[in-house]
């Protein structure tokens, strides 16, 4: 016989016994298959109750410590200022303008009463044959190249003014503030100063000898998109 033919010999044999033999092995109710049967003295593991997930209450009248909340990490203007900077409104800035522009009218009146008056034209002196030579004549005073022209001449309060660009946390932002400025024709410098125990860098112009300097700054800054913020030192 080949030996392909046993082979379908032995698989032929398999499935009859497969089939035939559960019959004979077939005991009581059963189907003649084995099949696991339960443990009837199994019992189940303890578990959890409820009540023992719950938290013990606290005891009465105590008050359970609330949850620090967090700081907020943000700058604003005000909490990088010194004691001695006083932030200035629009309305307190608008204000100081007028006054300075009624000291400066009041100025310019005083000024022209004063050349309007006659002096006594002096009589000419003979010539002195041994008369010492003349003195060389005193120059005349000029104002310093810093200082502002109106300011020389009386018409602010004596009051310094500064404008703040911006604080940031990082100096690489501050730089880039400033040279923004700086392509708007004005100078910023870039100040650290301390506020809640971290460096905060600063972006500021100034200081100016009359609030019309500063608005006229904190005009053209707002014509680039910044909005800066008007100091008054005291």
């Amino acid at each position: 016989m080949p030996g392909w033919a046993w082979m379908v010999l032995g698989i032929v044999l398999t499935v009859l016994v497969v089939l035939v033999a559960p019959k004979y092995m077939k005991t009581g109710d059963g189907d003649g298959f084995f099949r696991p049967q339960p443990n009837p003295d199994a019992r189940p593991a303890p578990s959890a109750s409820a009540d023992d997930e719950l938290p013990a209450p606290a005891p009465t009248g105590t008050v359970q410590p609330a949850a620090p909340e967090q700081a907020d990490e943000g700058y604003t203007f005000y909490e990088v200022l010194s004691g001695k900077e006083v932030p200035m409104t629009d309305a307190e800035l608008a204000a100081t303008q007028r006054a300075e522009s009624e000291r400066e009218a009041a100025l310019a009146r005083a000024q022209q009463d004063a050349s309007g008056q006659e002096t006594p034209t002096a009589l000419p002196q003979p010539l002195d044959p041994d008369a010492a030579a003349p003195a060389r004549p005193e120059p005349a005073p000029t104002v310093a190249a810093d200082e502002n022209p109106r300011t020389a001449a009386g018409i602010g309060d004596g009051s310094r003014y500064l404008l703040q660009a911006g604080a940031f946390q990082a100096s690489g932002q501050a730089e880039e503030l400033k040279a923004k400025i700086a392509m708007l024709g004005l100078g910023a410098r870039v100040e650290a100063a301390e506020s809640r125990g971290q460096t905060v860098y600063r972006v500021r112009m100034g200081p100016y000898g009359t609030a019309g300097d500063l608005a006229d700054a904190k005009q053209k800054l707002e014509n680039g998109g910044i909005k800066p913020l008007a100091i008054k030192v005291q």
